[in-house]
């Protein structure tokens, strides 16, 4: 079968700009994506895998709560936006009614605050600022587990800019929401809106929001 020059030419601008978007440094450029994996939490993509130990001395895998919806808030103690004070999302009540708010939803999803502060920064040692998470929490009248990540190397791989930002990984291991715990105003519950459309089966809308809060203290590597 001979081809005609204009097929041709088709399939030479085709096969250019495929080859342009690789040059590019396109990750997606001739994949499929449907089984790309990601090093870094992207919406619809399976969700970077971590082992972090808790201020309670026990280890939390996300693996084990794969079939559970996981809510995943970076956090720092110091942070006036994310830990003491009045006017953060702890001290204000809305991270206790972000809670309870989930689990009226989803009963089995589980909540984990991640701790991404280097060592030593305010003088505090890694373990002395999980301690003062956990205070703060506790405080709040809603305690979660507090995942300690020194290295910083979770917190990376998941892309977390400030405190707070959340992410929310779906029932099937994907990430389904990635941005702030509420609307700036405090009227929308993102993570509450999230974790009920995921329990109905319907899709997270929005599933990306701004977040903004103290940027992470991150340790150099």
């Amino acid at each position: 079968m001979r081809l005609t020059s204009a097929v041709l030419t088709t399939a030479v601008i085709t096969c250019s700009t495929l080859l342009i978007a690789a040059q590019q440094g396109d990750p997606h450029a001739g994949h499929d994506h449907s089984k790309h994996t990601h090093d870094k939490a992207e919406i619809a993509h399976e969700a970077p895998a971590f082992s972090l130990k808790g201020v309670d001395g026990k280890t939390y895998t996300l693996a084990d709560y794969k079939g559970k919806v996981v809510v995943l808030e970076w956090f720092c103690s110091s942070c006036p936006a994310s830990g003491r004070g009045e006017g953060s999302f702890w001290g204000s009540g809305k991270a206790a009614a972000t809670i309870e708010g989930m689990r009226k939803a989803d009963a089995d999803a589980v909540y984990f605050a991640v701790n991404s502060t280097k060592d030593g920064y305010n003088g505090f040692s890694n373990a002395e600022e999980g301690t003062a998470s956990a205070e703060v929490m506790s405080k709040a009248g809603a305690s979660v587990p507090v995942l300690l990540d020194a290295d910083g190397k979770v917190g990376k791989a998941y892309g977390a800019k400030t405190t707070p930002h959340v992410f929310i990984i779906a029932a099937d291991g994907n990430v389904a929401y990635i941005g702030a715990p509420v609307s700036k105003d405090g009227k929308t519950n993102y993570v509450v809106n999230a974790v009920t459309a995921l329990k109905a089966g319907k899709p997270v809308e929005p599933a990306t929001t701004k977040n903004e809060g103290c940027g992470v203290k991150y340790a150099k590597q």
